[in-house]
């Protein structure tokens, strides 16, 4: 149990840098978590189980009956009239103890589902939040690289109105600048894509907006993989769901046990007797008073049997389905860290060539300004400046990205 709170505590500390520098995400989390319906739903469904228990725990409803006599019974002293009867039955000890305990591990369970759910909401809030950030940085990018050809535009086009360069080369520019501007109107509309998923998520009007507060950086992943690994293992809801679940079963299987033995009934009934009119014998027209037990013997064995077949299988399921949830939650982990390091690769090569790519373009643009000469080399490396920022953003967002998809199975 200390271990688990050292490796959450140690998880949490590495989670601080990340909670200050995206407070919007945390923010759009905190609104999913306490809008979404499903979670809602999920939380009610929960709420609602954990009433089931005291319904089950209570004995019984008394039976309570009432006849009378067609035809009086004569008795030696008075006419039966009528009759009232009251009975209770009794389950096996500790059989209302274990259907209690039966419905509150169910319960129980369904809380997992809301953590684990939780955790789904965050998830899904942040990739779609990176998307939706992503393209709003491209926009960026072009905007500040479309003025850079705008200027271009103008050299090229100072060059031709002093005689000493190509109207062709105005043309080139013309085209490029056309593209990018359409390229913004496209990534506008792309935009709404996710800012729908999140809205949705978040259970507000789709087309509500959001605002970025700070810029995302290349982000590291603090985390040892083995120690996540363990603590995933004892703390995901999804995995602990499974367990409980597990449990859930072996309970029923000692409620079936006692569900084996009999019950038992106590009854009282009371009968009226008329005193008779043609004689006067001693204790005439005495009521009755009777007392009754009974036993419910449950002699048909078979199905308390097939319950504990059921069981015993329900649990070796459990099991499997538990083993395979976790290989699935390591595997992704496993290729978030490598989509990680790759977007690092990329980045550092991205970096490289901007810088490079930056010094040849200082160095076309005084060539060309002058004596007129290279400017198709030069527009290329233009629009190849564009793709390196793209290229490194998406990286940046890649290596967000990653890190959401291992805190997705970290719970808190």
């Amino acid at each position: 149990m200390m271990s688990h709170i050292i490796i959450k505590l140690s998880l949490f500390l590495f989670l601080l840098p990340m909670v200050g520098k995206s407070q919007a995400v945390a923010d759009l989390i905190d609104i999913a978590k306490n809008n979404n319906l499903e979670l809602k739903a999920l939380q009610r469904e929960y709420e609602a189980a954990l009433e089931i228990a005291p319904q089950l725990s209570q004995l019984p409803n008394p039976e309570v009956s009432l006849g009378g006599f067609v035809a009086p019974v004569e008795t030696r002293l008075g006419a039966q009239s009528f009759r009232i009867g009251a009975s209770q039955m009794f389950p096996w000890f500790g059989t209302l103890d274990a259907k209690a305990e039966v419905a509150m591990s169910s319960a129980l369970a369904l809380r997992e589902r809301v953590a684990s759910r939780a955790l789904e909401l965050s998830y899904e809030v942040k990739a779609a939040y990176y998307q939706w950030y992503e393209l709003d940085r491209s926009q960026t990018i072009i905007r500040r690289n479309l003025n850079l050809l705008k200027v271009l535009r103008q050299l090229a086009l100072t060059r031709v109105e002093s005689g000493k360069g190509s109207a062709a080369d105005v043309l080139r520019v013309d085209l490029k600048i056309d593209e990018m501007e359409e390229e913004l109107t496209i990534l506008e509309r792309t935009k709404d894509k996710p800012l729908a998923d999140i809205n949705q998520v978040l259970n507000r009007p789709l087309s509500s907006p959001i605002r970025i507060q700070d810029s995302l950086t290349f982000t590291v992943l603090p985390y040892n993989k083995d120690t996540l690994a363990s603590y995933i293992r004892a703390n995901h809801p999804m995995l602990r769901l499974f367990t409980m679940q597990q449990e859930t079963a072996k309970r029923k299987m000692a409620l079936n046990t006692l569900d084996g033995k009999p019950a038992f009934g106590v009854g009282l009934d009371y009968i009226m007797v008329t005193p008779r009119s043609d004689a006067t014998p001693m204790n005439n027209g005495r009521d009755i008073f009777q007392l009754s037990a009974r036993v419910s013997i449950p002699l048909y064995r078979k199905k308390y049997d097939a319950k504990e077949r059921e069981e015993q299988l329900k649990i070796a399921a459990l099991q499997d389905r538990k083993s395979d949830t976790e290989s699935l939650f390591l595997a992704t982990i496993e290729k978030a860290y490598t989509d990680h390091e790759i977007a690092r690769l990329r980045q550092g090569l991205y970096t490289q060539q901007k810088a490079t790519t930056e010094a040849a373009i200082r160095l076309l643009t005084t060539e060309y300004s002058t004596n007129g000469r290279r400017f198709d080399e030069l527009l290329l490396l233009e629009m190849d400046l564009v793709n390196y920022d793209l290229k490194t953003l998406k990286a940046i967002v890649q290596s967000q990205l990653a890190k959401a998809r291992i805190e997705r199975y970290i719970a808190f």
